[in-house]
């Protein structure tokens, strides 16, 4: 019989905040994990007919989609070992896996050393990384997890059309890190902002950067593609960087994982921060790096990586998107 998870009040357990221990990256040109499936047009005519809907039968057609399990696997098989298990798994997406009729996030967690609890964050746009790495934290710090894998995964193919505008990105990326406790003087932080107006948002990531600024220099801050159409470089000091590709939930991940490496050895803070203007919120994580890493902390196995342009998209190859 398999065990059974009971959620209840938070214990006072022995857990710390969150450090991020290693993390790594793929790109996927190839369909994976759903070509030409003969069952999959009648169910998404049944699941679309409500909406009206239309069915993209060219895409169907040519068998092209990415599955988040097929994208995700190799990634938990290189940052995930026995020796170092897992306790908790967290899939963060926005566009619709292009697999139905499984729960990919225990999928992967039967594939995951340690068989951690494992679940999926969605509906949440751009911002469902933050979420799913703020449940990350709250499981962290009253000792349900010491070791976590938070893996943000979005693909292209969307199987209908869609009922209101969205980005769909330009290629299937999945990005995983791992995160364990780091005791008391742990380094990473999760803030949701009050809801800005969009033209205020530049001026509530400001407040942020100063807050962080109180104790020590400034922080690296990274913004995500929608918060940097917003922000630009109006009243921001330190180093901005900014993620201006074709991956809308991916993009500013990939970034962390670029530029890991860096920031591991040099120490200091960094920013991550992004905004939907869907829900209308502002999300950041203050990540704190005490030195460096016992172990290599950067693996890009598959990716691509840009020289100094966080925000160019570089094919197989080098050739330029």
């Amino acid at each position: 019989m398999r065990g059974m998870f009971v959620a209840g009040p938070p214990s006072t357990g022995d857990g710390g905040r969150l450090r991020v221990h290693s993390a790594a990256a793929r790109t996927f040109d190839e369909p994976t994990g759903q070509a030409l499936n003969p069952t999959l047009p009648g169910y998404l005519a049944d699941l679309t007919a409500p909406y009206g809907v239309a069915v993209r039968a060219d895409l169907l057609e040519l068998g092209v989609g990415h599955s988040y399990g097929e994208m995700c696997l190799p990634l938990l098989a290189e940052l995930v070992s026995e020796e170092r298990p897992a306790d908790l798994l967290v899939l963060a997406t926005d566009i619709p896996d292009a697999r139905f009729g499984r729960a990919t996030a225990t999928v992967l967690s039967s594939h995951c050393a340690g068989a951690p609890l494992g679940f999926t964050v969605c509906d949440q746009g751009v911002l469902a990384a933050f979420t799913a790495l703020h449940v990350i934290g709250g499981f962290a710090s009253t000792g349900g997890a010491r070791r976590a894998v938070l893996l943000v995964a979005e693909q292209p193919i969307v199987y209908h059309e869609l009922p209101v505008p969205t980005q769909v990105p330009g290629r299937a990326v999945a990005v995983g890190v791992v995160l364990e406790t780091a005791g008391p003087g742990g380094g990473v932080s999760v803030r949701r902002h009050p809801k800005p107006a969009q033209d205020g948002v530049a001026e509530v990531l400001a407040a942020e950067v100063a807050r962080l600024s109180a104790d020590g220099p400034p922080p690296t801050v990274v913004l995500g593609s929608r918060l940097a159409e917003l922000v630009g470089d109006r009243g921001l000091a330190g180093d901005i960087r900014a993620y201006r590709g074709d991956q809308p939930l991916t993009g500013l991940w990939l970034e962390l994982v670029r530029g890991l490496s860096g920031w591991r050895e040099a120490g200091g803070r960094v920013l991550l921060a992004d905004y939907d203007p869907t829900p209308g919120y502002l999300f950041s994580a203050a990540i704190r790096f005490d030195g460096p890493p016992e172990e290599p902390s950067f693996s890009s196995a598959g990716l691509t990586r840009p020289g100094r342009e966080p925000s160019t998209r570089v094919r197989p190859g080098g050739r330029r998107g």
